[in-house]
């Protein structure tokens, strides 16, 4: 759980994340219960625009590599010492 105050990048990182893993956790619960439909939520919502549906793993990529880096800037930077 986030603590203190963050910057608005890593709020918005912070929620990507949470989107992103439940999102996996909804695909993975619909490959075990064996149900032959996929369970994609940002497919299901973003899926008539292919390259919005990218662009929305792509950050969630970037949130993750983000949350591994630690965010820099002076806000943050604050609050970790």
């Amino acid at each position: 759980m986030m603590m203190g105050k963050k910057c608005n990048g890593a709020n918005v990182g912070w929620w990507l994340l949470i989107i992103g893993g439940l999102n996996w956790g909804i695909l993975g619960l619909g490959y075990f219960l064996g149900s032959g439909w996929t369970w994609n939520i940002v497919n299901m919502i973003l899926g008539q625009w292919m390259w919005l549906e990218a662009l929305i793993y792509l950050l969630v990529g970037v949130a993750a590599v983000m949350a591994l880096w630690g965010c820099k800037c002076k806000t943050c930077a604050v609050d970790a010492k």
